[in-house]
């Protein structure tokens, strides 16, 4: 990664990318990805990219309902969530970028929308930095455009608030601030610290629990003044229907390929959209920019440069918003020269 990103109990220094690569008789081919901080977790979706290959071979790419369907079958018995989903996201997402490919539109115009500029939030903040080194990041990503900004917060409750208060001191009142705990509070600390970010206006507040405690997070909700985010580390789309249900977010964070892919994101889109629940992305801006471009209830991508080494031209920023191509089709990228040796392809 370009710098160390310290993010509750860890600090992320490697990101070890699962690349899928699917080819049509006609010679198209499109690529998906899944991405995890370790090397074993690495080779865990691997393997389980490898169980499920049997399935896609010789199949119709225009067919993904029904392909998503037998991709979970299929992990039926080891499964189907963790590197099980991920690997189904990763081929998913893939069979997505031939597809469009073959119907030479861009993935977000199949889906059905032809919006190409999506508003998107800059996110790190490491929480080992100081609030000289975080102010310093900041400055950065507002002369690229952004207005909307992430920070991690450190676990301990006293340093939590210290770092709120000291960032919307910092900062211009039209700058929005996210925050971010990573899932490392209780019920009380959390609440502490989401009272500090409502007297300081925060944007929303973003995971204090661990992702299971949804009873809590609903009761949280209902007792503080800022809105509360939920949703990065569910694997499909069950987890959002219970969180809806539970009325235990304000925002729903949605993982592309943890969630099973673009075939999945929809499901849940619609479901937010019934709910009236506004859904954000989580890393991946590339791709997400495109389901987030068809997505009702889409509020802001999130946007990390940590996906850039796989693509020859990641998507530009302007004035806050990430442009997808209105004429590329598929996906609109084009694989690095580093991830072209790797799959062993020498064109796209």
């Amino acid at each position: 990664m370009p710098e160390p990103v310290a993010a509750g109990r860890w600090v992320l220094a490697t990101l070890c990318n699962i690349v899928v690569l699917v080819r049509s008789a006609s010679g198209s081919e499109g690529m998906g990805y899944a991405f995890v901080f370790r090397n074993g977790d690495a080779q865990t979706i691997l393997a389980a990219v490898s169980s499920l290959r049997e399935l896609v071979i010789g199949r119709d790419p225009m067919d993904t309902l029904t392909l998503q369907s037998d991709l979970r079958a299929g992990a039926n018995f080891v499964g189907v969530g963790g590197p099980s989903m991920s690997a189904i996201g990763a081929i998913d997402l893939a069979i997505w970028d031939l597809k469009a490919k073959l119907l030479e539109s861009p993935v977000h115009v199949v889906l059905g929308s032809t919006k190409t500029r999506i508003p998107a939030y800059a996110s790190g903040g490491s929480f080992r930095k100081s609030l000289d080194e975080l102010q310093h990041e900041i400055e950065g990503y507002l002369a690229l455009g952004f207005r909307t900004v992430k920070i991690k917060l450190p676990p301990d409750v006293k340093e939590a608030c210290l770092r709120i208060v000291g960032c919307r001191s910092r900062l211009r009142d039209e700058v929005k601030i996210i925050y971010d705990s990573n899932q490392q509070q209780t019920y009380k600390t959390a609440i502490e610290i989401a009272n500090c970010c409502a007297d300081n206006g925060a944007y929303w507040y973003e995971e204090p629990l661990p992702f299971w405690q949804l009873a809590s997070y609903a009761d949280i909700r209902r007792t503080i003044r800022c809105r509360l985010a939920l949703g990065e580390t569910f694997y499909g789309e069950a987890p959002f229907f219970d969180a809806i249900r539970a009325g235990a977010t304000d925002v729903l964070m949605l993982n592309l390929h943890k969630v099973g892919g673009v075939t999945a994101w929809a499901r849940v889109a619609g479901l937010a959209a019934l709910a009236g629940i506004p859904l954000s992305s989580h890393t991946m801006p590339e791709l997400s920019a495109h389901v987030m471009s068809a997505t009702p209830e889409a509020e802001m991508l999130e946007y990390m440069k940590d996906s850039q080494p796989l693509y020859e031209k990641p998507f530009p920023i302007e004035d806050g918003c990430l442009i997808i191509s209105p004429d590329e089709p598929g996906f609109g990228l084009q694989p690095s020269k580093l991830v072209r040796e790797k799959l062993g392809i020498e064109s796209f």
